[in-house]
């Protein structure tokens, strides 16, 4: 099995093979990881971004009262 960047080849069509001739499933199965990772990586930092601007939306207010629960 070939590792990414070992005697890769390009064919006509422009796919990268592998010693044997075989298109190479290893570089293009590393290209897909790859590109996932990335979407992954940024659909999270706008996640992060968001929840961040909820905090001071959420924060509690201070409740100042002079009566006590249960008493009229």
């Amino acid at each position: 099995m070939n590792f990414i960047g070992d005697n890769m080849k390009t064919t006509e069509y422009g796919f990268k093979v592998d010693t044997l001739g075989d298109v190479d499933t290893a570089y293009y199965i590393q290209q897909g990881r790859d590109a996932r990772n990335e979407y992954i990586a940024e659909r999270m930092n706008a996640l992060t971004t968001w929840l961040k601007s909820l905090k001071p939306a959420r924060q509690q207010k201070s409740f100042n009262s002079t009566r006590s629960f249960g008493t009229v």
